[in-house]
């Protein structure tokens, strides 16, 4: 793979053009994200209601949250 460099206006200090990620690490980065996103929205709906009001939640809001498919933000 090659890369293209440039010179900086102000400096003569070459900076490299950023390198692509190879897919096999953007998708585990995918898969650890969502596993990450399933994990944490099962841990939300296990918190009890006098948490979720100091945390300035109600229990519609965890369950609307906790609903949401693990691919969806």
């Amino acid at each position: 793979m090659t890369t293209a460099n440039a010179t900086c206006a102000t400096c003569p200090v070459e900076i490299a053009a950023p390198a692509r990620r190879p897919l096999l690490v953007a998708v585990a980065d995918l898969l650890v994200g969502w596993m990450q996103r399933d994990r944490e929205r099962h841990m939300l709906n296990d918190i009890d209601d006098r948490m979720l009001r100091d945390i300035g939640l109600d229990r519609a809001d965890v369950l609307a949250e906790a609903s949401k498919p693990f691919w969806v933000r």
